[in-house]
């Protein structure tokens, strides 16, 4: 609060009265011209005590009113860098999201920033628009990937330029920075490939109506990676892998059930013990493992990325393969649906 000059002044007046009153300094036909020369002092006091307090109290409030206005700016700014991460996580920039990001610019980071760096970061998100993708299903291009991730360390770099850190994403960092992402960009792309691929499979599937798979999904096997479409409500699975094999390996399609916890089905046991124990007779065929998707295959995963979104990518050879598997089987004349059938019939 702003100190009152007037009553800074009366006080002193006051006092000083008083004082000569009590303590009789004074005679009383002196006291005129004491009393001017007092209050004159009492008065030059009073105006210096007032300014320094004023300033002071200025001083205080401007501080004051910059901390709030740095705190600000700095929780806006975290605010507008975390969703800029947020959105490029998973290394692709949707135009909904583009949108997000204008609004935080236009809400956040105009009221506190310098107009030039807000020209540079809106120049910066023009650029990425010319890359932003309609929604997620569409592939990743590497260029495309280390272009936007530029331009987000453009970014970052003038937010904090503006806010006076020292944390400047320099040239030397952004090409560790890009090394790191040149690693990351292969496990994203097979990451999102697994999905896709697995959608195709099931859409393939479920979209013949000559078969009773009610369930498709990736099962580990150890450190390998197989389908497994679980048939009826049973507990007999078609299985198809593994997905992710050395260069030369077949792919083994095959009909199993755990038989430690389905005996009924012992009499189709396919062998006593090893691998084949779990797999039912005269089912286990190996196919040559180059005429499929090889998960392991940087090469063929990333040429395969590149078109499996695409709208006229209808063809799945793996569920081709395994509905042909399901339909031409048999073991004595018996289908997959007849053996499910004729076991749990005798399990009742």
């Amino acid at each position: 609060m702003k100190p009152n000059i007037t009553s800074v002044i009366i006080i002193n007046v006051i006092v000083f009265f008083v004082l000569l009153i009590v303590t009789k300094l004074v005679k009383l036909e002196e006291l005129p011209t004491q009393t001017i020369g007092v209050l004159f002092g009492g008065v030059i006091t009073a105006l210096i005590t007032y300014f320094l307090l004023i300033g002071q109290t200025q001083a205080e409030e401007h501080k004051e009113r910059n901390v709030k206005v740095f705190e600000e700016k700095s929780q806006r700014f975290n605010t507008f860098i975390n969703k800029l991460w947020e959105i490029w996580d998973d290394r692709t920039v949707e135009l909904e999201e583009l949108n997000e990001l204008i609004k935080l610019v236009s809400r956040d980071v105009v009221l506190y920033t310098k107009p030039e760096t807000v020209d540079i970061i809106l120049s910066n998100l023009i650029d990425i628009a010319e890359h932003a993708k309609p929604d997620k299903t569409n592939s990743r291009d590497a260029e495309v990937t280390k272009l936007i991730q530029q331009k987000i360390f453009n970014i970052i770099n003038e937010l904090a330029k503006d806010i006076g850190l020292g944390g400047e994403i320099k040239p030397q960092i952004r090409s560790k920075l890009n090394l790191l992402e040149e690693k990351v960009i292969p496990y994203l792309i097979q990451k999102d490939f697994k999905q896709s691929f697995l959608e195709h499979f099931k859409n393939t599937i479920f979209n013949n109506d000559d078969n009773s798979i009610t369930k498709i999904d990736y099962k580990k096997q150890g450190d390998k990676l197989y389908i497994e479409c679980r048939i009826k409500e049973s507990n007999v699975y078609l299985k198809i892998g593994p997905l992710d094999r050395e260069p030369h390996q077949d792919i083994l399609f095959t009909f199993f059930v755990e038989f430690y916890q389905n005996r009924q089905y012992q009499i189709y046991r396919d062998a006593t013990k090893g691998w084949r124990k779990d797999c039912l007779k005269g089912s286990v065929q190996w196919e040559k493992g180059s005429n499929y998707i090889n998960f392991s295959d940087s090469k063929q995963l990333k040429e395969e990325y590149q078109i499996i979104n695409r709208s006229d990518y209808s063809t799945n050879s793996l569920a081709e393969r395994a509905l042909d598997l399901y339909q031409h089987w048999n073991f004595n004349g018996k289908n997959i649906e007849d053996i499910i059938q004729e076991v749990e019939k005798n399990n009742l």
